[in-house]
This record gives structure tokens, C-alpha cells and sequence, in this order.
């Protein structure tokens, strides 16, 4: 009698490893270059299990990407619901504390949205975008806005999109581009960056309650 089909060889830990080392793999190189073979022998697991796992390596990259930013999200969520966010100097610190946890996310993003528009590497960021990210932003600024923290006659899609501009730029500039602006990406100039941002946004579109602090 035939066996059955079921989960192929591979330790307690191998979905975790895989997804560890596609980190690794899709950070360092362009998606079309990257084996699936390669993940697994770093991983140390048969490479069935990204079949068994994910469907595809395409599945894989889209599950490493989501879980990349869970956390990202997961705090910023949670820091609204706990009423941590209530102005300007509260979402800079937040998001640039955050972002900087996992600096390579946004590098990952921006490469893959100059892919074509059916790469597989681009669709499964755009879902993200989509289901999550996007969502997350307006709940933001809709709390924001809702606390008085946006002067008046700003459009909230507006502001979302300079906000999210000024924090994410530090994060997606090639390092060549950052070495000739001579742009450091160490926590000391994110955070003065930071703080210059919040006071360039406060002139524009905030309003004292918003207002940075030295």
C-alpha cells in the first residue's frame, strides 16, 4: 500500500528557519535571483517544506514580507488603542522607534514596487499595502485628527502621505545616495532626523498640540 503524502522532513523550527533565512536571502538579492534551495539548505530543512509551508516560493517571499511588519503594525496599533499617540512628537517617536527595529523592510518594499506590475514580488507587496498597511496609516491619522492634532482645513490623506514620506525616507535611500548626502543611518541622526521632521511638519500641517519639545 502506498504511503500517503504528508509533511515532508524538517525540525520543530523549520517554518521559523525558513522564514529567518528568506530574510536574509530576498534583503541581499533581487527576487528572480533567489533559490528556494539555497533558503532550505541554510535552513537546514528539505526544501519541500516551502511547498508544504508556503505553495510557492512566491507564497514564501508574501509570508516573509507580512510577518516582517506584523510586529511594526502590531505596535503602532497597540500604542493608538492605548492612547500613547495623541500628537506629533507621539507619532514621530513611534514610528521612527519602530521603523528602526526593522530598517530593511521599507528598502525590500520600494525595490519590489519597481518590479513589473504581474512580478509576483510586487503583488504580494501590494496585498500587504492593501490589507494592512494602508489601513493602518489612516487609523492613525484618523486618531490624529480626532484629537485636534491636525490644523485646521489639512486633508488627512494628505498629511498621512507627508508624514509617511518624511519617516520612511531614511529607511528606503540607497546607501550610495546616503554616503554623498552624507546621511548616516546609525539611532542618533534617525532620531535628529526625526525630531527636524516633527518640526517641519508642526509649521505645516499641525498645530500646538502637536508642538515639539526640545
Amino acid at each position: 500500500m502506498a504511503k500517503k503524502p504528508g509533511r515532508p522532513s524538517g525540525g520543530s523550527r523549520a517554518r521559523e528557519a525558513l522564514i529567518e533565512e528568506a530574510k536574509t536571502h530576498f534583503h541581499a538579492s533581487p527576487y528572480h535571483q533567489v533559490s528556494t534551495r539555497k533558503i532550505a539548505e541554510s535552513a537546514g530543512v528539505d526544501v519541500a517544506l516551502i511547498r508544504y509551508y508556503f505553495g510557492s516560493k512566491a507564497g514564501l517571499f508574501e509570508t516573509m514580507v507580512r510577518e516582517s511588519a506584523a510586529p511594526m503594525i502590531t505596535r503602532i496599533r497597540q500604542a493608538i488603542d492605548d492612547g500613547k499617540i495623541e500628537n506629533l512628537n507621539d507619532a514621530v517617536a513611534t514610528f521612527n522607534h519602530i521603523m528602526s527595529a526593522g530598517p530593511n523592510l521599507p528598502a525590500l518594499i520600494m525595490r519590489s514596487m519597481m518590479m513589473d506590475e504581474d512580478d509576483q514580488q510586487r503583488v504580494a507587496v501590494e496585498k500587504l499595502f492593501h490589507d494592512v498597511i494602508v489601513p493602518m496609516q489612516q487609523m492613525l491619522f484618523r486618531r490624529l485628527q480626532e484629537k485636534g492634532a491636525l490644523n485646521d482645513g489639512v486633508d488627512p490623506e494628505l498629511a498621512r502621505l507627508s508624514f509617511f514620506s518624511l519617516m520612511v525616507f531614511p529607511f528606503i535611500i540607497p546607501d550610495g545616495m546616503a554616503a554623498l548626502q552624507g546621511i548616516t543611518k546609525d539611532s542618533q541622526f534617525l532620531q535628529r532626523l526625526a525630531s527636524h521632521n516633527a518640526a517641519l511638519l508642526q509649521h505645516g500641517i499641525f498645530n500646538d498640540q502637536g508642538e515639539t519639545t526640545s
